[in-house]
């Protein structure tokens, strides 16, 4: 019988050698099958979710650009969502905050280079004027929180509230925007899913993708945290660094899928208005709500992620107002070189 991760890390000391590799090789086996099962299951109902979104605002004939922002970004952040929560109530909440900043470190780097490098991404002057800036606040506000001031429940309450009020206000406005167009053309509304066929979902398989799509969420969820949580202690290296490289780039994937889809399709507006919706729902609506359930701890391990989650969040200011207001290839190159920066520094440091 394979022993668990807590077992593991009673026993290590009084195994023999031969006992003590096999022990934490079929703990890392067990552990990375539990979470690359979590994570199918998180990224096949994220993708459900994001489906169902996508038809349901069209049928709505909402803007591109608010579908990116709000109803795509999360449905693709829906597998945060997921893993953190668990996180949170089992008492995880460095593996919760890891998740957090390296989910948001993943699509301003990552996902914003890679679509730009595809093909330059024009920014509306409202994302410059709103969303981007509210971006830089919360996510500068984090890293500060995080390095100097410390969490706690209270200044997680203040976030989600934020978030609440913004998603509110831009909800309502697409909508009183959508009701004043004449036609779907004046409404600027979303073409066909990116990701999808051209054939738009009925309500009620739309409802059903819903459905599915949250439970496969809440037990890819429950699968990736604990693959995760145990890989971390197999290899005895810290929750944070787990959460903010492996699982953050795993739970990302559906942002990177949807993004470069769209760019191919020449849907920048919903490509640009995920990234920076999903950021603003990853450090507004998770961590405002895992902040609640269980303030996390920013220790040693977060102080290189955090600054450059924070540096990120302001770099993307001047950046969507320069190159005539686009992210050009330049930008999208910068961006991915500094990620593998990123990537290569955080491994040292676990390596020494």
């Amino acid at each position: 019988m394979v022993r668990g991760p807590a077992t593991l890390v009673q026993t290590r000391a009084t195994l023999a050698p031969p006992e003590k590799h096999t022990e934490l090789a079929a703990v890392m086996t067990v552990s990375t099958l539990q979470f690359l099962g979590g994570l199918v299951l998180l990224l096949i109902g994220g993708r459900l979710l994001v489906s169902a979104s996508v038809d349901a605002a069209t049928r709505l004939r909402v803007s591109p650009l608010v579908v990116g922002l709000t109803l795509v970004a999360w449905g693709t952040s829906a597998p945060e969502v997921a893993l953190n929560l668990i996180s949170a109530y089992k008492g995880r909440g460095d593996l919760a905050l890891g998740n957090v900043v390296g989910a948001n470190i993943c699509n301003m780097a990552l996902v914003l280079g890679l679509c730009a490098l595809i093909k330059p991404l024009a920014v509306q002057e409202r994302l410059i004027n709103v969303e981007i800036w509210l971006n830089a606040v919360l996510l500068v506000a984090m890293a500060t929180l995080g390095l100097i001031l410390g969490f706690t429940w209270w200044k997680a309450a203040i976030m989600l509230g934020l978030f609440c009020v913004y998603s509110l206000w831009a909800i309502i406005a697409a909508m009183l925007a959508s009701a004043a167009a004449p036609t779907p053309a004046a409404a600027d509304t979303l073409g066909p899913d990116p990701t999808d066929t051209p054939k738009l979902l009925t309500w009620p398989i739309i409802s059903l993708f819903f459905a599915v799509g949250l439970g496969m969420l809440s037990f890819g969820g429950l699968f990736a945290s604990d693959g995760a949580s145990g890989i971390a202690l197999a290899l005895g290296v810290p929750a944070a660094i787990v959460g903010v490289t492996i699982v953050s780039i795993g739970t990302t994937l559906p942002e990177m899928v949807t993004g470069v889809m769209a760019v191919r399709k020449g849907q920048t507006d919903l490509a640009i208005g995920n990234v920076v919706g999903s950021c603003l729902f990853n450090a507004g609506f998770i961590f405002g709500v895992t902040g609640l359930i269980a303030p996390p701890v920013a220790d040693s391990s977060f102080t290189i992620p955090l600054a450059y989650m924070g540096l990120l969040a302001f770099a993307l200011v001047p950046i969507s107002r320069s190159f005539n207001k686009t992210v050009s290839r330049l930008e999208g190159g910068l961006l991915l070189a500094s990620y593998v920066g990123f990537l290569v520094l955080s491994a040292s440091r676990v390596g020494g």
